[in-house]
C-alpha cells in the first residue's frame, strides 16, 4: 500500500491549515502534474486518474540495505522502519514517489521531494511521536508523516521548512475529492484506497458548521453516505477548489450518472486528523 484556510492550523506534528487562493485542475490553473490528459471524464470503465497515482504497487517491500539512516523514534519503531523504504526510493529511485505515494497529491509530492539533501539531514535525526503524526527535524527541513501512512509500512511524509506550521492546500482538497470519486466508481486510485484504512469522509463528531451558525452536528456526509450512489464517472479536469467560511473549503466537479446526465457537485471539506475530510455535497 504505496504508496487552507483562516483559522484553523492543524499540524501534522500538530496539523495547520492556511488561507487558501481559489485554484483549478484545468491546464490553464495548474502545472501538468494535477492534471488528466488522456480523457476529458472519469468512468468506471476507465483509470480513475491518469496522474502517476494510479499505478498499482506491491505491498510487499524488499528487505535492502538502507540507502540512507532513518533516526529512531523511542516511542514509536514502527515509524522509522515505514519511512526507510520511503527514503530508500527518494535515494535510488525518486521518480517512483509520486506514484507510490497516491495518497499525497502528485502536485505537492513533486514540490515537497525537491530537495533530497535538506530530507536527508531532517530524517537522520531521532523523530519524536506528536499527536497527529511522527515528525523529523532537520535545518531547513521537518519530515512529517501521519499513522495511517505509518501503518501502510510505507510512509510517504509530507514535508515542509522547519520553523514553520505544515498547511494542507487547495491540492489536497481537490484529491480528497478525487479519491473518494474514484472509489465511487469502483476504480480507486489504488486498490489499498478505501475508508477503514484511509478515511475520507469526516468523522462522527458533531463538530459541522460550514456556515458559522454556532450550532454545530455531525457531517451530512456521515449520516448520509449514499448521497452519490448511481455515480458512474467525473470530469477530473474540471475540479476547482474556493475557500469557503472559517476553515472550510469547497471543491466542484461535473459528475455524471448511469443515464449519461452530468451536473455539477459541490463538495465541502475541512482539515481534520487524517488532513481533508469531506463533509457534504450538493
Amino acid at each position: 500500500m504505496y504508496r487552507h484556510r483562516k483559522a484553523l492550523l492543524v499540524c501534522l506534528a500538530a496539523a495547520a491549515t492556511v488561507p487558501m487562493l481559489a485554484s483549478c485542475d484545468s491546464e490553464s490553473g495548474i502545472p501538468a502534474a494535477d492534471v488528466h490528459h488522456d480523457a476529458p471524464a472519469v468512468t468506471a470503465s476507465q483509470s480513475a486518474t491518469a496522474e502517476p497515482s494510479t499505478t498499482s504497487e506491491s505491498t510487499t517491500t524488499t528487505q535492502t540495505a538502507p540507502a540512507a539512516p532513518v533516526g529512531e523514534v523511542p516511542t514509536n519503531a514502527a515509524a522509522s522502519a515505514a519511512l526507510q523504504p520511503w527514503v530508500n526510493d527518494l535515494v535510488t529511485n525518486p521518480s517512483s514517489l509520486a506514484a507510490k505515494c497516491w495518497t499525497i497529491s502528485p502536485l505537492n509530492t513533486s514540490k515537497m521531494y525537491a530537495d533530497q539533501q535538506a530530507i536527508l539531514a531532517a530524517v537522520a535525526k531521532p523523530g519524536k511521536d506528536g499527536q497527529f503524526a511522527v515528525t523529523w527535524t532537520g535545518p531547513t527541513q521537518t519530515v512529517s508523516v501521519k499513522r495511517s501512512e505509518i501503518s501502510s509500512g510505507y510512509a510517504c511524509p509530507y514535508v515542509y521548512p522547519t520553523g514553520t506550521q505544515f498547511a494542507y492546500n487547495d491540492a489536497d482538497a481537490r484529491h480528497t475529492v478525487r479519491r473518494y470519486l474514484a472509489r465511487q466508481i469502483g476504480k480507486p486510485v489504488n486498490a489499498d484506497d478505501v475508508e477503514s484504512k484511509y478515511p475520507l469522509v469526516c468523522d462522527n463528531s458533531a463538530t459541522w458548521d460550514p456556515d458559522g451558525t454556532g450550532q454545530s452536528k455531525i457531517a451530512p456526509l456521515r449520516d448520509d453516505p449514499d448521497k452519490l450512489t448511481g455515480v458512474t464517472g467525473y470530469t477530473d479536469s474540471e475540479l476547482t477548489s474556493q475557500p469557503g467560511r472559517l476553515d472550510y473549503v469547497t471543491v466542484s466537479v461535473p459528475v455524471q450518472n448511469s443515464s449519461g446526465v452530468t451536473a455539477s457537485k459541490t463538495f465541502t471539506l475541512r482539515v481534520g486528523s487524517n488532513g481533508y475530510c469531506i463533509g457534504d455535497v450538493v
